[in-house]
């Protein structure tokens, strides 16, 4: 596990939500809007960016349920819901953790 440590940090996830919604429906509607959750996988060097670009291909097609995007420094990933619910934001954070520690384990495989 000491050896994985390090390789995470050559990762970073950061989240972002995307929305049609104005303040004036937060405030006065509730926050019940269509929103995209926006994961960006992002390497700190050019073998980690290689691994997630790879991790990227392989998740780019024709799906409904997300959309996979490349970047110079990685990837993204968008998730579109319906209404804005806090446990399915808690799950899909979850997964994109656990994708960054799988991610994690692939490069420490590398560097062996």
């Amino acid at each position: 596990m000491d050896k994985v440590k390090p390789m995470l940090d050559s990762v970073d996830l950061s989240f972002g939500l995307e929305s049609s919604a104005t303040l004036w429906n937060v405030v006065f509607k509730g926050f019940d809007e269509e929103v995209t959750l926006v994961s960006r996988f992002d390497g700190k060097e050019g073998e980690s960016i290689k691994a997630i670009h790879k991790f990227g291909n392989l998740l780019r097609g024709d799906y409904d349920n997300f959309q996979v995007e490349l970047t110079n420094s990685g990837i993204l990933i968008k998730k579109t819901l319906p209404t804005n619910d806090i446990s399915t934001i808690r799950k899909w954070s979850e997964l994109m953790h656990s994708i960054k520690d799988e991610m994690a384990s692939i490069l420490n495989g590398f560097k062996n």
